[in-house]
């Protein structure tokens, strides 16, 4: 009886002891993308979702990672494979986080190396789609913008337990904004309404007892297209647009007014910075940049007594962004009335 015991443990403990099988994985039929249509805007690198914390592809339990691949991209109202899209560009990327305290153009070009990207692809493990943005903004001008239905295309996504391929997803270009805030159309590419400063405060009017308020002035952007040069100038016009002395603007913090390169050049028509773009660089708060870091944030500012003697603190400046590399002005015109700049 003992010896029967005996054999039926160990036949036990052999049994214990066979190494079963991993668990395959598992793609379910349901794993897809919580969102079918996609717009970017040219000119803008752009990720898909725009929040880094937001999901964008559903796994609905599948097995982790999946590894997802682009399979075409065709013409949606053609059919056709579209060439451009099965090119690689040069494009910017960072490699070292950008911070706000590089002193030089040259610290920030050392944490962007030029890679090889296509125009549109999707991350490997993340599902995330990305946009890019080419190095030559020309060949932009092949990328079909709406009012045109754009573009159709399919992603593979797969694991060790099989593959699913999710047709048809929709991808619908914007035409470029090359800065905001923007009185552009990104459909039609009509210009429409009027910029304004984000902040007019505590500047009163020359011939009246008045404050000018922001609907009291313009904001115009320039760009300078015979210019090879990474700068931008603030200007500031009176109502007949002839130029103000922007030393006028005499309490203005300069040095913080953008990330700039060297000293700050002044004229008797505006002050121009040596700058690397876009601006803001990143998505990150720095002293230049609005508390969310999203937009750059620039203020020019004057003191002046007021009535009964009381110091008056004028403010004018603007939240914006510029995507575009290039000689660039904001141009702040007064068109409604003239600052005054005198004391009682």
């Amino acid at each position: 009886m003992k010896k029967l015991l005996l054999a039926m443990t160990t036949m036990g403990l052999l049994h214990a002891c066979v190494k079963l099988p991993a668990d395959a994985d598992y793609l379910s039929r349901g794993a897809g993308y919580t969102q079918s249509n996609f717009q970017p805007i040219l000119g803008r690198t752009t990720v898909m979702p725009n929040d880094p914390f937001a999901t964008i592809f559903n796994a609905d339990h599948s097995t982790l990672p999946l590894t997802f691949k682009m399979l075409s991209v065709r013409d949606a109202e053609t059919g056709d494979t579209v060439d451009i899209f099965n090119k690689t560009f040069d494009v910017l990327v960072w490699k070292e986080a950008y911070t706000g305290l590089e002193k030089t153009r040259e610290e920030v070009e050392k944490k962007r190396v030029i890679e090889k990207h296509h125009l549109f692809e999707v991350r490997e493990h993340s599902g995330q789609l990305v946009f890019w943005t080419p190095q030559d903004l020309q060949y932009l001008n092949a990328v079909k913008v709406q009012p045109h239905k754009g573009y159709k295309f399919d992603i593979e996504v797969s694991n060790s337990g099989g593959s699913k391929v999710i047709h048809n997803l929709e991808l619908q270009p914007l035409r470029q904004q090359p800065f905001e805030p923007s009185n552009i159309d990104p459909v039609t590419g009509n210009s429409y309404g009027t910029l304004r400063p984000s902040t007019v405060s505590g500047i009163k009017n020359y011939n009246d007892d008045s404050y000018l308020s922001s609907s009291d002035v313009q904001m115009v952007f320039y760009k300078d297209l015979k210019s090879t040069e990474n700068t931008l100038t603030f200007e500031f016009r009176d109502s007949a647009y002839a130029p103000i002395d922007p030393k006028k603007f005499n309490s203005t913090q300069w040095e913080k007014v953008c990330h700039h390169f060297g000293e700050p050049v002044f004229t008797s028509e505006g002050v121009t910075y040596q700058v690397a773009y876009p601006i803001p660089l990143a998505g990150i708060t720095t002293q230049y940049t609005t508390i969310n870091g999203i937009a750059a944030q620039s203020l020019f500012s004057f003191n002046r007594i007021g009535t009964g003697g009381i110091r008056q603190d004028c403010v004018i400046g603007t939240q914006f962004k510029i995507y575009e590399p290039g000689a660039w002005k904001i141009i702040f015109w007064f068109y409604r009335g003239n600052p005054d700049f005198r004391n009682n």
